[in-house]
């Protein structure tokens, strides 16, 4: 039966890959994993049936929700009905490789192959990071020989950078009633999808196009390095404009950190005056959501900056929100260190891309 405190718990599926081994969880946010094998859909019964209220897996959602701001859990009645029977999965969300084009500055070599490169680099340490489509291929397999994909509406893709590997291609091609399925990437952008990709998007019900933008111009080419934004605005606009797509619509990815949160509004500008809605007049969503880890996470930021914040957007405003419930500030000494040694490494300057709170660093 469907779980009423959240329907991911009853039928999402969350599929990554851990030392050659596919495991899974409700969602990319519950903290607990589980190995797919033979035992799994007795194993997620039993979940499904404990699980009535928060719990420490659940705590990314419960954080989401106090600040006022749309849960994963809140989207679940999206794709799962509430007479759901069936353990089948209904959302499911793919992150099986790391290949990634960018190494921006909130992410790490858990989710980038880029970073990895870079960080061996730093330490003068020999890598050799493959492509290895076998281990990919077999997850892929186990996944779709353990769970039926028959009631499935909803995939969305991590990376990685999804579009940067044909990984997304060789799992939807299992997919058996396409027409019934949102396609959604979580995507930085930088790549225009191939006529293959194209052909293939055209076979199912809606293509959820979700870029990553933590900024515009000065402030996504420092975000995002080596990425940059007249590139990744190029991408969306032709995006916008491509008319043998009719299925896609458009959804914004915001990651507030403790710097670039104060200039949102030039994201949200850009967006009203060039990408506010797709051809066919659907409106474009845009999703805001904190910046985890030690380095940039969004509860570091320096008390002037928060003021600065809450005079600048008013009490409605989600940024004001998020600011306005932070906790008391963190120490931004991992902060220091790193733009002391990537700012050098990559010729940037965090003062040159976020000048206006240089003075309170």
């Amino acid at each position: 039966m469907t779980n009423q405190f959240c329907r991911y718990i009853s039928n999402g599926y969350s599929f990554t890959i851990n030392n050659n081994s596919v495991i899974v969880s409700p969602c990319c946010l519950y903290k607990s994993k589980i190995q797919v094998d033979s035992q799994l859909l007795q194993r997620r019964r039993s979940m499904i049936e404990s699980i009535t209220d928060w719990t420490a897996n659940c705590a990314t959602c419960k954080i989401l929700e106090d600040a006022g701001q749309q849960s994963l859990r809140q989207t679940g009645p999206d794709w799962i009905q509430d007479d759901e029977t069936s353990q089948d999965p209904v959302a499911i969300d793919i992150a099986l490789d790391t290949e990634c084009n960018a190494a921006c500055v909130t992410c790490g070599p858990v989710s980038s192959s880029l970073w990895e490169k870079e960080n061996s680099k730093l330490s003068n340490e020999k890598i050799t990071i493959n492509k290895n489509t076998d281990n990919i291929d077999n997850a892929i397999d186990h996944i779709v020989d353990t769970v039926s994909l028959n009631k499935l509406k909803y995939v969305k893709f991590f990376g990685g950078e999804p579009l940067f590997t044909d990984t997304h291609l060789r799992f939807i091609k299992h997919i058996p009633c396409p027409e019934n399925v949102t396609l959604h990437y979580t995507t930085n952008a930088s790549i225009y999808p191939n006529k293959e990709t194209f052909e293939i998007w055209k076979k199912f019900k809606t293509i959820i196009f979700a870029a990553s933008l933590d900024g515009i111009q000065e402030q996504f080419d420092y975000v995002r390095w080596p990425l940059r934004w007249s590139k990744v605005s190029e991408n969306l606009l032709r995006l916008q404009q491509n008319k043998n797509i009719n299925n896609l619509m458009f959804r914004v990815e915001f990651t507030a950190n403790f710097l670039n949160a104060y200039y949102f509004d030039r994201v949200e500008d850009w967006i009203k005056n060039n990408l506010d809605t797709n051809l066919s007049g659907d409106k474009t969503e845009i999703n805001i959501h904190h910046c985890w880890g030690n380095t940039w996470n969004l509860e570091k930021m320096p008390a002037d900056i928060r003021t600065l914040i809450l005079k600048k957007y008013p009490n409605d405003h989600v940024i004001h929100n998020l600011v306005a419930n932070l906790p008391s500030p963190g120490s931004i000494e991992s902060w220091k260190q790193f733009v002391k040694t990537w700012d050098t490494r990559r010729n940037n300057s965090w003062q040159t891309a976020f000048p206006d709170l240089a003075q309170y660093l």
